[in-house]
């Protein structure tokens, strides 16, 4: 386990997890969230919650990216480290689709997944920047997975969480420390600020292969306006902890559109796309030991590199 003795500070119980399952793959979706949660999330719960350190330069250099890319598991490797976005809270969540949604596989409904909010460092050292991760399980079949950031230079001194839109697609930083990270990621993939969404659209919720699936090449997912934080400093899992189940997180925008030169859309483009859904809680936030540590997001190169 990860400096044990400094995780038992603010989770005293704490313990190895077994590996999953040998046959966790074949089971249906709401078995899956259900382990997950209920014997991963909730058994490793913080009683306090650590602070958030600085980004990692050397981890994530260290990093072995290509796993980042390529393990389709929803559990980490064995001693998996995570140089940025160490520390967030969990929700089980699903995705309710639009009537008149084109988009197939998971986009046509996911009933059970989850979602993990984060920080890339310590807000104090180079501003407050979150990030998204969802994960849509499917039955007897790999999970769909996406990150979404509002920028890769985040939001400045604004605290707010659900201060602005996210997406899986963010244009490339001019600021030193983001120029510097999208080189390490360049290692692994042509377009580091971009995350493919192919396999979502590929296998429905019911593990069903799609014989033409159809998927988006942007998404943005837009605050509920309803969901208001206060800017000033202060931990963002507080804020999450207060969200109860049955709320809607965020409307989900999508386009396939591309630009003459293959570019995609960027976040300004958003009038252009169409509403496809809404994320909604089923359950509160959870910020735990698994939930930082074992619980595996998927990037998907950008258009099958």
């Amino acid at each position: 386990m990860k400096h044990q003795t400094e995780i038992q500070q603010y989770w005293p119980a704490a313990q190895d997890f077994d590996p999953l399952p040998a046959d966790y793959s074949n089971w249906s979706a709401q078995k899956k969230q259900a382990f997950l949660w209920d014997e991963r999330i909730l058994q490793s719960t913080y009683d306090q919650n650590p602070p958030i350190p600085r980004i990692n330069i050397v981890g994530l250099i260290l990093t072995p990216l290509m796993i980042k890319m390529d393990r389709l598991e929803d559990e980490a490797p064995s001693r998996w480290r995570k140089a940025i976005h160490p520390h967030g809270a969990v929700a089980k969540i699903k995705f309710v689709p639009a009537g008149d949604s084109p988009y197939t596989g998971l986009f046509k409904g996911a009933d059970y997944g989850l979602l993990r909010a984060s920080l890339t460092g310590d807000p104090a050292d180079r501003g407050f920047a979150p990030g998204l991760a969802i994960k849509l399980l499917a039955d007897g079949q790999p999970s769909g997975n996406f990150s979404a950031l509002v920028s890769l230079s985040g939001q400045g001194q604004n605290y707010n969480f659900l201060a602005h839109r996210f997406s899986n697609i963010v244009p490339v930083a001019q600021e030193f420390g983001p120029r510097f990270t999208n080189l390490i990621f360049r290692r692994v993939t042509k377009y580091p600020t971009r995350i493919d969404l192919q396999h979502l659209g590929s296998t429905t919720q019911q593990g069903q292969v799609e014989a033409q699936p159809h998927t988006p090449t942007q998404v943005f997912l837009v605050p509920n306006p309803d969901l208001q934080f206060a800017e000033s400093p202060h931990d963002f899992r507080a804020d999450l902890a207060h969200i109860p189940p049955g709320t809607q997180l965020f409307s989900i925008y999508a386009t396939d559109a591309v630009d003459p030169d293959g570019e995609t859309m960027t976040a300004g483009d958003q009038p252009q796309a169409q509403l496809i859904g809404h994320l909604e809680t089923t359950s509160e936030f959870v910020a735990s030991f698994y939930g930082d540590s074992q619980l595996f997001f998927r990037h998907q190169r950008f258009r099958n590199q």
